[in-house]
């Protein structure tokens, strides 16, 4: 069978936990400047939190799915080094979001409420261990950050070398 797009579910994955990367990352960082002031603090810090246990499950059933669905077959062909980069980086996101939820779960010092509406406990109460979490996290969310900028400018590059790598995580043309 062939197929030049990602079926819907696989877009789906993408695009939404690109999403929570992006506003993870913004907020995650934007965090900093609001220590001070603890109800914007503590609201965006919820939210956070609320997005990446969303995302967390969203990151299995990706991960999962990648397993099952039908690769599209490329109107381009990439170099066999590229190909082979390509994989690399997808393979690297993946550890780097793992990582950052894994991280991002079990450095947290008390529970937190799931957008206001019930309490999720925290797994680990040891503040050491805690602690060395949270270097793993901000290490891993700095890690994932480059990686993901790097996939960006990959597929602009392609892009502009009209290789139309992105449109295949786009919606089908007959759809819009």
């Amino acid at each position: 069978m062939r197929i030049e797009y990602y079926d819907a579910l696989s877009r789906f994955f993408h695009w939404v936990m690109a999403a929570v990367i992006i506003y993870a990352t913004i907020a995650g960082f934007g965090m900093h400047w609001f220590e001070d002031n603890i109800p914007v603090h503590a609201f965006l810090s919820e939210v956070n939190m609320s997005l990446a246990t969303i995302g967390a499950a969203l990151f299995v059933a990706r991960f999962v799915w990648k397993y099952f669905r039908i690769e599209p077959v490329r109107s381009y062909e990439l170099a066999r080094h590229q190909r082979s980069l390509a994989k690399m980086t997808h393979a690297l996101i993946y550890f780097a979001m793992f990582v950052v939820f894994f991280s991002g779960f079990l450095m947290l010092e008390k529970p937190y409420r799931f957008f206001w509406l019930f309490q999720i406990p925290n797994l680990i109460t040891d503040a050491a261990i805690n602690h060395f979490f949270l270097v793993m996290h901000r290490a891993a969310c700095i890690g994932l950050t480059f990686i993901v900028l790097a996939h960006i400018a990959a597929v602009v590059t392609h892009q502009l070398r009209r290789k139309n790598v992105l449109e295949t995580m786009l919606p089908k043309h007959d759809m819009i």
